[in-house]
């Protein structure tokens, strides 16, 4: 943007001084009097000055290129402001044979040296076209010495316009600039200007251009250094000439007053300066506090975290010690090349190609990446990577923050290895379990059928020991009998159906009708609050409520009777339901044991049942991926709890 306004700055000066220029040699053409001395009575802007403004000012406009006839065409102008300039200035002092004061147009109007320019406006011609020539110079001592030279027109211009705006008449302003009309000064300063403005870097340029404090504090005083001092002249000089103060004094009053004036102007720009100072000295301690964090920030991550660094390429530039120390490579190893060093083949091209599409669009990409040490070691990285934008929100870097995730990656695997056999386990027992408990079936089922026959034969034949021995067999057979089929009911568990979403109210009303005898023999009051609809297995939740519901009838107190009541609250993440009754009560000893399969707390005279009841009740809530425990005491009840994610 600076360059932009710079250009546009040059072109306007340049165009301004190809106008005014163009319009005095219009002026010599039709005899406009006023417009070749702008001032009254003061001195015209010769033709040959108009001419040469003219050629400095497509010097000026014109840009240097590679292009040859721009070369030839800048080379033809300088040469010819030199001539016109070199010829001019040495007719004052030389006898040249050559004049060529009235060459193209006669002047008419000028009694002494008609048609020739003042010596100082040849002598600023001359340096303007030593600097049209050296601007664009390839050496830094030539470009500065034409910012110098062009100080000097300056001057030179600024004085002749200090004596028009003194009205100090022209045969007392000297030989030397006596001739130099006012808009012939004006237009030096524009196109000086102008020529500064393409190196302004360097030199008086760089000092009233530039961005940096003094600059502004120049272009704070400099109109006021001109000004000031102007105005209080002109006003001394016509109050001395008009008889209004004696000169001497009033030559002391314009030096009390700008000294007063220049202290006050001063005071209000050091008062400033000083309020600027306070805001530097307030930002610079903010910070020095910023970079001392940074600086704690970067010593902490660079002890906890291996750090590098690359260009945009993803070249390697900066790595720190620990990145060295896990990679097994020295950091001249490592910088100037790029991550493929340490690639361990693990990670797809597909992997990549995502990693570098995201960074690429300035995205901050986070990933975990498998790694190779030069020594052949593998090892894992958590790795966020950083894109730097400049100011143009071009990414110009890459900063890559890891941490090593070695032992986690490989805890992860061992786990999952350990789950995958225990997986395995797990399907090769249930099979056994379902293989051994349905095979057991058949003998069984004619070791009972073989001790029917003979209790309806021979009951009452035999003596009364054989009676009783074919009663316990009996016994015996149907209560392994139950316990092969609850064995065979929990090796199904989970297999047979999907999950659906599950009414739980519906579900114990349907519980309910169905142990409608129990609950009428018992004389038991079920209450049921409001419950949800759940997404589980149907059948294994309706197994849950069922044994549930049946041990709270079933473990009743004497004389008391069953009440049971089903209630459920939502929790953050799971949905846990109560089962309370008023039971026996189970000691706090039994909370953990009585989940494991065919474990008994009562005789199975007092209390009929196989003792696996609450084992399935423990397999389908674990089905669900839930969890069950009980709350219970002696003689008081239990509840048992258990969750139900959602």
């Amino acid at each position: 943007m600076h360059k932009i306004n710079t250009s546009k700055k040059i072109t306007i000066l340049g165009t301004l001084a190809l106008g005014v220029s163009g319009i005095v040699l219009l002026a010599w053409f039709f005899q406009i009097r006023e417009i070749l001395s702008i001032i009254p009575g003061s001195a015209t802007m010769k033709f040959n000055t108009a001419l040469l403004f003219q050629l400095s000012s497509i010097g000026v406009l014109l840009y240097p290129n590679s292009r040859k006839t721009t070369q030839i065409l800048n080379v033809l102008l300088v040469f010819g402001i030199l001539l016109i300039a070199t010829i001019s200035f040495a007719t004052y002092f030389f006898s040249v044979g050559v004049n060529i004061d009235n060459l193209f147009i006669s002047d008419i109007y000028s009694t002494e040296y008609p048609g020739r320019m003042s010596p100082a406006t040849a002598f600023c011609f001359f340096l303007l076209g030593i600097s049209l020539w050296g601007t664009h110079a390839s050496s830094r001592t030539i470009r500065v010495i034409i910012q110098y030279s062009l100080l000097v027109i300056i001057l030179i211009s600024l004085v002749s316009i200090v004596a028009y705006a003194l009205q100090i008449p022209g045969e007392s302003r000297g030989f030397f600039i006596h001739s130099m009309a006012i808009h012939t000064s004006v237009l030096f300063i524009l196109l000086t200007l102008a020529l500064s403005l393409k190196n302004p870097t360097l030199g008086f340029a760089n000092l009233l251009f530039g961005n940096n404090a003094g600059s502004a504090l120049m272009r704070s005083l400099l109109p006021f250094l001109i000004g000031l001092p102007l105005l209080l002249s002109y006003i001394l000089l016509r109050a001395s000439t008009n008889n209004v103060l004696d000169f001497e004094f009033g030559l002391s009053l314009h030096t009390v007053t700008f000294i007063l004036i220049s202290i006050v102007y001063t005071s209000i720009i050091a008062s400033k300066l000083n309020k600027d100072d306070i805001k530097r000295n307030a930002l610079e301690d903010s910070l020095r506090i910023s970079n001392q964090e940074l600086s704690f920030f970067k010593d902490a991550l660079d002890q906890s975290s291996i750090l590098a660094t690359t260009d945009r390429k993803g070249v390697i530039t900066s790595v720190n010690d620990k990145f060295c120390e896990i990679s097994k490579y020295s950091r001249e190893e490592l910088i100037g090349k790029t991550h493929r060093i340490i690639n361990s083949g693990f990670h797809s091209k597909e992997f990549f190609q995502t990693l570098w599409s995201t960074i690429s669009k300035g995205n901050i990409w986070v990933g975990e990446v498998k790694n190779k040490a030069k020594d052949g070691s593998f090892y894992w990285m958590l790795t966020s990577i950083i894109p730097f934008k400049n100011d143009n929100g071009k990414i110009y870097k890459y900063l890559s923050i890891r941490q090593d995730i070695t032992d986690r990656k490989n805890g992860e695997e061992r786990l999952a290895m350990q789950f995958e056999e225990l997986k395995t386990k797990n399907i090769e027992i249930e099979q056994f379990a379902y293989i051994a408990s349905h095979d057991l079936q058949e003998p069984l089922r004619t070791v009972i059928n073989y001790t029917e026959t003979l209790t309806e034969e021979y009951e009452g034949k035999l003596d009364s020991a054989a009676d009783k021995y074919l009663s316990f067999i009996k016994d015996a057979s149907t209560r392994m009998s139950d316990l092969i089929k609850g064995l065979l009911d929990y090796s199904r568990l989970g297999k047979l159906t999907g999950r659906t979403k599950v009414n739980c109210a519906t579900l114990i009303q349907e519980i309910k009708a169905d142990l409608e005898a129990t609950i009428n023999e018992t004389n038991s009051t079920i209450i049921v609050g409001d419950l949800p609809i759940v997404n589980g297995f149907e059948i294994e939740l309706r197994l849950l409520f069922q044994n549930l519901i049946t041990n709270a009838i079933k473990f009743k107190r004497v004389g008391v009777e069953p009440e049971v009541t089903i209630s459920a609250i939502k929790n953050d993440l799971s949905w846990e339901f109560s089962v309370k009754d008023n039971g026996i009560g189970i000691d706090d000893i039994y909370h953990e044991k009585i989940f494991i399969i065919f474990q008994r707390l009562h005789n199975r005279k007092d209390y009929a049942g196989t003792g696996i009841g609450l084992s399935h009740c423990q397999k389908i809530v674990n089905l669900h991926g839930g969890s069950i425990w009980v709350d219970s005491k002696i003689n008081e009840g239990s509840t048992f709890n258990f969750t139900i994610p959602i």
